[in-house]
């Protein structure tokens, strides 16, 4: 019956998580100066991939993701649609723009990193686009519109690496480290200036995480010394104080899990196992060991990014990664600091 009852809650939490990762999909009208059909149809193709769809529900589950004269026209031509092949050619076919290869490649050796834009975001982009035109555009091409459209801070990097770059996937995983690092130095930086700006929201977003010390007296007793130097043999006492863990209840991209608050590690951990469950981007792999509280050793085989949601209060974190922790996610100093978390004992 546990079973059954824990398989149901994962099948619900499947489903959640679907939803969620639709609603990132730009719905599409088909009037002018809108999202590529082609870079749409990419995304929308990307995402039945890993959700792992029948054809029959690509085609409707499309529907639901176009609107104005795109979504009349997807209705009036459902019963044509044998299975989505069908559909994603004939939706190509329908929406796509007649733009002449001159103008199409001023345009891809202009595209630039938006100011909010991630960098794996605009790599990708770049990459969409030069699938359209391969046939005109070399890969030593594609890495010099990369270089000059990425943003100003990593540039230097970038150029201190442009020998040992030859391929954009090599690009790719240059720019990605470069990036993490100066995300890891700026939450280093919020940590150690953090001066609080709001009034603390523990209390009432965090009701169950609430610390409570306990205190246990051990009475000892210690001779004295045949030398006079405790010609007194007291007796003394120790305090030992204990607290109970933190556990809540967050949203963690997107998908519903519990998360132990830890103000004495540096930075948030996720067990590995925890990532078959939540949608994710790309791990990134490292090999390191940390050392826990308990002085066990955590193997650290990669970090990826999470988006934490308490109560609607969201923020993006660099995790480690690890296959031997004894929850599955811990947050740690960089999202309490940066949510000015406080633990009243």
């Amino acid at each position: 019956m546990q079973e059954m009852e824990t398989t149901s809650m994962k099948i619900r939490q499947l489903h959640s998580s679907q939803k969620e990762a639709m609603k990132k999909i730009t719905e599409f009208s088909g009037e002018a100066n809108e999202l590529d059909i082609d870079e749409w149809l990419f995304d929308l193709n990307n995402l039945f991939s890993l959700m792992k769809l029948k054809g029959e529900t690509k085609i409707l589950e499309t529907m639901g993701k176009l609107t104005g004269p795109a979504l009349r026209w997807y209705q009036e031509n459902l019963k044509l649609f044998t299975n989505w092949s069908d559909a994603e050619k004939a939706l190509r076919d329908r929406f796509k723009e007649f733009t002449s290869d001159s103008q199409l490649m001023q345009e891809f050796f202009y595209i630039h990193q938006e100011e909010n834009q991630s960098v794996i975001s605009f790599y990708k982009n770049v990459l969409r686009k030069y699938r359209k035109y391969r046939q005109f555009i070399t890969e030593q091409q594609v890495i010099t519109v990369l270089q000059n459209g990425v943003k100003n801070s990593l540039k230097e990097h970038l150029i201190r690496n442009e020998k040992e770059i030859k391929k954009p996937e090599q690009w790719s995983q240059v720019v990605r480290e470069e990036e993490y690092i100066q995300k890891r130095i700026q939450q280093q930086i919020n940590v150690l200036h953090h001066e609080p700006k709001n009034p603390p929201f523990f209390e009432h977003t965090l009701p169950t995480a609430t610390i409570q010390p306990t205190a246990t007296i051990q009475p000892t007793s210690t001779n004295g010394s045949d030398d006079g130097d405790d010609p007194c043999g007291a007796k003394k006492s120790s305090t030992k104080t204990t607290f109970a863990p933190i556990f809540v209840e967050i949203l963690c991209n997107n998908t519903l899990q519990k998360a132990l608050i830890d103000t004495g590690s540096a930075i948030t951990i996720i067990h590995q196992h925890l990532l078959n469950d939540i949608s994710h981007e790309k791990l990134m792999s490292k090999t390191i060991n940390h050392l826990s509280a308990n002085c066990s050793t955590l193997n650290i085989i990669g970090e990826i990014s999470l988006e934490i949601n308490v109560n609607g209060i969201k923020t993006t974190i660099i995790a480690d990664v690890t296959t031997n922790l004894v929850t599955n996610l811990i947050l740690g100093s960089d999202w309490i600091q940066s949510n000015n978390v406080y633990s009243y004992t």
